[in-house]
């Protein structure tokens, strides 16, 4: 018996992934990265780029910090260390992981990566 087709946002997928699933993928990535760009400069606006991140950090600082990177900061580092770390992070991710962050973050998308489940 033939396999059923899957298809995900109305896109056949494919193995190896076919240049629409990448086209797809690059859109909602891009749409992931502005997102959390935006969540986090929202959260961070207000504070000093060299003080303390642990007396600094805000609740929302911390879950978008965790979400990204996967661990926390202790004494030593500053704001300005964080977010140049938290913001290299969100720009390199590959698919998988912005798909975990925007997961985490709850993040409302119109359409998800396809490929990844």
């Amino acid at each position: 018996m033939k396999k059923e087709k899957k298809v995900e946002f109305g896109i056949e997928i494919v193995k190896p992934w076919s240049k629409e699933m990448y086209d797809h993928n690059d859109m909602v990535s891009e749409a992931v990265k502005v997102k959390v760009f935006e969540m986090w400069t929202g959260a961070s606006s207000l504070h000093m780029s060299d003080m303390d991140w642990l007396d600094e950090a805000t609740p929302e600082m911390l879950k978008i910090q965790k979400a990204v990177l996967c661990y926390s900061f202790g004494p030593g580092f500053d704001v300005a260390d964080v977010a140049s770390r938290v913001e290299q992070e969100i720009e390199e991710a590959p698919y998988y992981r912005l798909k975990d962050i925007a997961e985490e973050l709850e993040l409302d998308l119109k359409q998800g990566f396809v490929g990844l489940s």
